[in-house]
């Protein structure tokens, strides 16, 4: 009985956090009474959230980050093999499509001990960028798409996932980092169980995220579809965009497309 649990203990210890970002923009834990501060160490907050339609609990880390060059956020997210390097016991992580930069398909994975199933998420990754007076950043959606690949007698599919890793500008080359998530791990896991060690994975991966994004192999580098601050943007653009940083836009910008980011490529 005790190994059992110690086996899904484990388990859903790495279904949790083998995704990485979840919820509403308007859900700041500053604002909103249903968020409960349950963990606050190593400057990272960890929210937790009860939704009244679902039996699982939503959680939501936050911290801040020492970010120079922008652009390596951006290296960070397309370098998939790196993904369990930062993502709390995520084996595996591919793009299997993409329909632009802004959105793709991805495929998690995590593998679990014997005899239980290993586990697989099937998400539709959007991603936004806006520069408003009172708001800079990029946020990535991601939502559950079971049904966008056939499925694999080796998995379970997560029946319910959706979550948010966000970044947001905060001036003197600061930044704060998001990310919440939600998540049904499917088979005989209870919730209660789920619930209780899904709230360490915003801890792990945000405290892995801020030493790995700053390694040398992502410095540097540029992206054309990110309106970006970076040593690795060519000199012959124009400055990015940023009311923060003192080169504002002649209005609001909102939802970012590639083709807006950097008008004089």
């Amino acid at each position: 009985m005790v190994v059992a649990f110690r086996l899904m203990a484990v388990m859903v210890a790495l279904l949790a956090s083998s995704l990485s970002m979840a919820g509403s923009l308007s859900d700041d834990p500053e604002l909103d009474p249903a968020w409960k501060l349950i963990t606050d160490r190593n400057d990272i907050q960890v929210y937790m959230r009860h939704r009244d339609e679902s039996r699982l609990k939503t959680f939501r880390g936050v911290t801040r980050i020492t970010l120079e060059d922008e652009y390596a956020l951006a290296a960070l997210l397309e370098d998939y093999p790196s993904f369990p390097r930062w993502l709390h016991f995520v084996d595996g992580a591919e793009e299997f499509n993409r329909e632009g930069p802004m959105l793709r398909y991805l495929r998690f994975t995590t593998q679990l001990p014997w005899p239980l199933n290993d586990r697989e998420a099937v998400l539709e990754a959007r991603v936004e960028q806006s520069i408003t007076p009172d708001f800079e950043g990029i946020t990535v959606f991601l939502d559950n798409r079971p049904s966008l690949l056939p499925g694999n007698d080796r998995y379970v599919r997560f029946p319910e996932m959706e979550g948010i890793f966000q970044i947001t500008r905060l001036g003197d080359n600061q930044a704060q980092v998001v990310y919440q998530l939600v998540l049904d791990p499917g088979g005989y896991i209870p919730a209660w169980l789920a619930n209780v060690l899904l709230r360490d994975a915003p801890y792990f991966t945000l405290e892995r995220l801020r030493r790995i994004i700053t390694r040398a192999e992502y410095q540097n580098q540029y992206f054309d579809y990110a309106e970006m601050r970076g040593p690795g943007r060519p000199p012959h653009l124009l400055p990015p965009r940023t009311y923060l940083y003192g080169n504002p836009p002649l209005a609001p910008l909102v939802d970012l497309q590639p083709e807006q980011s950097n008008p004089a490529k």
